[in-house]
């Protein structure tokens, strides 16, 4: 198949889903960029043709601008909520070193990625919550220092990117500066070495 402008075995690019049909995860549907490309079927016939689609148009000026290139959106990524946390969890599954389980996630950088940082400590701090079998009211309900809020909390600190004010909003443990304090005496007490911690950070997909 033509290579299309260097995206045929770039990993995480749509592209490479549409190519590799039996790895597509299910909330994704390739059908709209292959009808937007002329009717074209998902068959192998199709995605030939898409590729030359996609190679006529990288290098059709015209095209591109009847089409507002220079005005469409450069965010990373389009679609729901639920979508974005659902591509989010995807890649993360797909990249996780598995004998690395806690091996503690960067930061995705660049302001227009801001909000794919927020969703990915959302979705681990969703991923807690069930697995502790918590749910919103417990948050406000319960003390600023319960140990399963600061299980949690050590967790999104060693998996995650995420800031002190940011868990202490969302677990309601008061100020930011309390998030440091309580998962500091978690780990000098030994804590992040016990079967709890281990055994819900394992099963954090970020």
């Amino acid at each position: 198949m033509t290579d299309v402008i260097g995206l045929r075995d770039y990993r995480w690019s749509s592209y490479w889903y549409l190519n590799h049909p039996a790895k597509r995860p299910a909330f994704m549907d390739c059908s709209g960029a292959l009808e937007a490309a002329g009717g074209l079927a998902d068959s192998s016939y199709g995605r030939r043709k898409y590729a030359d689609y996609l190679n006529w148009l990288a290098s059709d000026k015209a095209a591109q601008d009847e089409m507002a290139f220079d005005k469409m959106c450069r965010g990373w990524a389009l679609g729901t909520t639920d979508f974005k946390k659902a591509l989010i969890a995807e890649v993360a599954s797909a990249s996780e070193d598995e004998d690395e389980p806690t091996k503690k996630v960067a930061r995705y950088d660049g302001a227009t990625l801001h909000e794919a940082n927020v969703l990915r400590w959302e979705l681990a701090l969703e991923q807690c919550m069930k697995r502790l079998k918590k749910n919103p009211a417990d948050i406000m309900e319960e003390i600023k220092s319960a140990d399963w809020k600061i299980l949690i909390a050590a967790v999104l600190k060693r998996k995650t990117s995420a800031t002190n004010v940011w868990i202490a909003e969302q677990l309601n443990m008061g100020v930011p500066h309390a998030v440091s304090r309580y998962v500091g005496i978690f780990k000098q007490n030994g804590t992040d070495q016990e079967k709890p911690f281990q055994k819900l950070i394992a099963n954090i997909t970020t």
